[in-house]
């Protein structure tokens, strides 16, 4: 069973406070990759796998909750989810939900769609299961969806990933100022469609 996210937060390893701005990631769409994803040793002796949409539901598990109860788990180096968020957004807080014992790689993709390394949470001196970790970004990041990965001890999982911050309103690409030849090309096509009607070049 989850916990509500206010009681959550309090938990928090590495801020201090928590903050106001939208959960940017909520209801965001989770895909899983690789061939890791549900196949980790031990497994059997868990609750199941959740279902991915579980990772962006804006709710955790209850702290120190076996790594796969609850979680989106795999093994490998080669395997992860995505979370893919409604619209291009700067985010400055992260807060991740994830098994202890393991270091999990973190990437952005930018306004121009190309993947980029954010960070590396480390989770080997956490108590025994799921934790939450997070906190601010030194820099604010434009991002359109996350991609997580990890390392360490073959048991990866993930039970809520956030992202806070705000939407950014239009992303539409700025449309080019025509140059002057082409003003020039418009003009004259113009003028001959005026020409064409003048002298009655158009059908009736």
């Amino acid at each position: 069973m989850k916990i509500s996210l206010v009681a959550a937060l309090a938990a928090l390893t590495f801020t201090a406070h928590a903050s106001a701005d939208t959960n940017l990631a909520y209801l965001g769409q989770v895909a899983a990759y690789g061939p890791g994803i549900g196949d980790s040793a031990g497994a059997q002796y868990g609750g199941g796998m959740a279902s991915l949409d579980s990772v962006t539901d804006g709710t955790f598990t209850p702290l120190g909750q076996q790594w796969n109860y609850g979680s989106v788990y795999w093994s490998g180096l080669d395997s992860g989810v995505t979370i893919t968020l409604s619209h291009l957004a700067s985010v400055g807080r992260l807060v991740l939900e994830a098994d202890n014992n393991d270091d999990y790689r973190i990437e952005f993709l930018d306004r121009a769609s190309v993947w980029r390394s954010l960070t590396t949470v480390e989770t080997d001196k956490a108590e025994q299961g799921q934790n939450l970790y997070g906190g601010l970004l030194s820099t604010s990041i434009e991002a359109r969806a996350f991609r997580i990965s990890a390392y360490g001890d073959n048991h990866y999982s993930v039970a809520e990933f956030q992202a806070g911050g705000d939407r950014i309103a239009d992303d539409t690409p700025p449309q080019p100022v025509p140059e002057p030849t082409t003003w020039l090309m418009l003009g004259a096509g113009l003028a001959v469609l005026g020409a064409r009607k003048k002298l009655g070049w158009f059908s009736s």
